[in-house]
């Protein structure tokens, strides 16, 4: 319906069709005949304008198709008759004239305007004659829209056509639009959006039938255009960000397109593909990333960026902090420096674990705003590098703290601290967990395999080894009593507290553009349909009286 064609091809069409009725008109004038009109009878029409016989051709060819026609009063039938004769009426023809053209088809009125025109007879008036010479041009441009022809107007018809024969460049009145809108041709209309000529508050969605106004409000106004309305359009773009937007699955294409390459980037945290994204977003959205990249280097955004929760998971992987993190800067800056304290647990340098984790503490520099959950999280980590460290006080009053926010874990973890406190230390059980020692989350079912590839690459520190065996013993122990890895103090205490939110990235999310443009130029068909629409206006044009005579011969 919309497939687009090639410029030159439509305007090999519009020759086609003109060489065509160049045919049909040369083969009226045979079958009309070619008697030669006498000199006495020349005379009779020169003081109508029609100066030879080719004009006086024309013009019977004319008055042969009105004749046939019923609209005529008695003496305008009468008049048409007698000019046929060769009697033509100075005062009555040319009423005449005008009355039988409003009978003839709008393709028929063209053609013996064109003929009019063609043969030198000028029966309209000065604004007619200047329309008239635009419609009987065999293809109107560009130059309508310089000199003189800029300034000539007409009724609705002609501005559409004058509109179409320039692809927009010369707008459309609005007062026509209500008008042409139901029946201009679709590119006609594509072409005056291109040239802004027309606006979505002129709705033209609302004068055409649905296909045609689904597709004008997807050029027009996109941001209305439902799910429904871009598959009936077939209109991918669409459909794949508003996917992407509610986060539903987005199928990957091949090759992948900026909304593959959104998801890897954004949602899984896939930097190798940072690059591509970069190349396939638009202008706006690659400066964001840019700037983007250009924080992480030191950790610094603007606060509209640190907004976004669906930028945190991409801030995350560009940005992997070695010094302490301060989170009272912001949300994100708190989980980071959560997570940073957590995997300075697990690998072992619980000094540096514990000062980040009291970052998070009251009595610190700007933690107002910290989420009070990540606080716990915190207050646990605190307590654990403490009681690793045999200060079992601190280790209590950090723990106890760590439980309003969380409960049944901080609870347990409380109970343990205690637990030790009232135990000798040559009596008490190891305070570390296993699983952090190896370097594994609390819990995790991979930590066989995962011993048993420390352990060859610990070949040779025997130390090392040793404390690998007691920390697998201690799970496998675990595993076989009855309170399982509760004997464990355990963090995180809420795994989810440390995963960075799954949310759509907005400030990356490239706008909804209007749909491309789908039809084609517009034909030498559709034209040549407006031509005529437009001719069967310049009736109104014509003449009461005929043009005057001067001695020389010229008419004016």
């Amino acid at each position: 319906m919309y497939e687009v064609t090639d410029p030159v091809a439509a305007e090999q069409e519009a020759i086609a069709a003109e060489r065509e009725r160049l045919a049909r008109q040369e083969e009226r004038r045979r079958n009309r005949g070619s008697g030669t009109a006498s000199g006495f009878m020349r005379r009779k029409w020169r003081w109508l304008g029609v100066n030879d016989d080719q004009a006086i051709e024309a013009v019977r060819g004319l008055l042969t198709d009105i004749a046939a026609g019923t609209s005529l009063s008695e003496d305008q039938h009468a008049t048409v008759g007698r000019a046929l004769e060769g009697s033509p009426d100075r005062e009555t023809l040319l009423p005449a004239v005008q009355a039988g053209l409003r009978s003839l088809p709008a393709a028929t009125v063209l053609l013996h305007l064109r003929e009019l025109w063609s043969s030198g007879v000028r029966w309209l008036n000065e604004a007619g004659n200047g329309r008239c010479r635009i419609l009987c041009s065999t293809a109107p441009g560009i130059e309508l829209v310089t000199g003189r022809s800029r300034t000539i107007s007409g009724g609705p018809a002609f501005s559409l056509f004058t509109s179409a024969a320039t692809r927009g460049a010369i707008p459309l009145p609005v007062r026509f639009l209500a008008e042409l809108l139901p029946w201009a041709p679709l590119s006609v209309l594509d072409d005056l959006v291109d040239h802004e000529g027309l606006f979505p508050d002129d709705k033209p969605w609302e004068a055409r039938a649905e296909a045609d106004g689904r597709y004008l409000r997807a050029r027009m106004v996109p941001e209305t255009v439902t799910r429904a309305d871009a598959e009936e359009l077939g209109w991918d773009f669409h459909l794949r960000r508003r996917a992407f937007l509610e986060g539903d699955t987005v199928v990957r294409q091949e090759p992948e397109d900026v909304w593959d390459l959104l998801y890897d980037v954004l949602m899984d945290g896939d930097i190798s593909s940072i690059g591509a994204l970069d190349s396939a977003l638009p202008r706006a959205q690659q400066i964001e990333l840019r700037d983007l990249r250009s924080g992480a280097v030191t950790g610094q955004w603007p606060r509209d960026t640190l907004e976004d929760r669906g930028l945190w998971q991409l801030m995350s992987e560009l940005w992997r902090p070695s010094e302490q993190v301060d989170p009272g800067r912001s949300e994100f800056h708190a989980l980071v420096a959560l997570n940073r304290a957590y995997d300075l647990t697990k690998s072992g340098d619980l000094e540096a674990a514990a000062r980040q984790a009291l970052s998070f503490l009251p009595g610190q520099r700007r933690t107002r705003g910290i989420p009070a959950e990540l606080v716990s999280e915190a207050y646990a980590i605190a307590a654990y590098a403490a009681a690793v460290n045999n200060k079992l006080d601190t280790a209590e009053e950090y723990a106890a703290k760590a439980v309003p926010a969380t409960g049944g874990v901080a609870q347990n973890n409380l109970t343990l601290v205690r637990r030790w406190r009232e135990t000798t230390r040559n009596n008490r059980d190891p305070v570390t967990n296993p699983f952090l020692e190896v370097g594994l989350d609390h819990g995790s079912t991979e930590w066989e395999q995962h011993c048993r590839e420390v352990f060859r690459l610990c070949q040779g520190d025997l130390e090392g080894q040793a404390r690998l065996n007691r920390a697998q013993d201690r799970i496998d122990g675990a595993q076989r009593h009855a309170a399982g890895f509760d004997v464990f103090f355990r963090i995180p205490l809420d795994r989810t507290r440390y995963v960075m939110p799954k949310a759509v990235p907005l400030r990356l999310v490239p706008p909804l553009e209007p749909l491309p443009r789908r039809t084609s130029v517009t034909s030498g068909g559709d034209l040549e349909a407006i031509r005529a629409r437009a001719a069967v206006e310049l009736i109104d044009d014509f003449r009461t009286t005929a043009p005057h005579l001067d001695r020389h011969g010229t008419t004016f």
